[in-house]
């Protein structure tokens, strides 16, 4: 049964095809937003949401996302130096960054490896910059995963 079948048996008026449309394009649009956007009252939006999805016709809402390498497409592996020991104290203020999908704590000049994921060359720029500053880190350098 198709949009126009509903709306001839009385389901859906263009007020609610409006608010499908948006909620389509934006499932997180705020009742406020979406009050504006027809307009009708928050509470004569959120009436109508509710009513839509009681007779199926939303039936959820869901994030659409992109595929992990589209999201995350650079790949690096960054040395780390520290100027504090124990080293444990100055790991815990980055091991769980979002970029940092692993890390390795080592011997020799060096005390650290992380392997990092970013968007860009931007992105290992300013994580890179980020680590820098922290207390306890005396260097970082890096190299691009080809």
């Amino acid at each position: 049964m198709g949009m126009s079948d509903r709306r001839n048996g009385g389901g859906l008026d263009p007020i609610d095809e409006k608010l499908i449309g948006l909620l389509s394009t934006n499932a997180r649009m705020t009742l406020t937003a979406l009050a504006h956007a027809i307009p009708l009252s928050r509470t004569a939006v959120q009436a109508r949401i509710a009513k839509l999805e009681r007779e199926g016709v939303i039936l959820g809402y869901r994030a659409v996302l992109g595929k992990p390498a589209e999201r995350k497409k650079l790949g690096a592996v960054l040395n780390l130096v520290f100027s504090r020991r124990p080293c444990a104290p100055v790991v815990e203020m980055f091991r769980h960054w979002p970029q940092i999908e692993a890390y390795y704590s080592l011997t020799g000049p060096m005390d650290g490896l992380a392997i990092v994921k970013v968007l860009d060359s931007e992105e290992l720029s300013q994580l890179i910059n980020r680590l820098s500053a922290l207390p306890g880190v005396a260097q970082v350098t890096s190299s691009v995963i080809l």
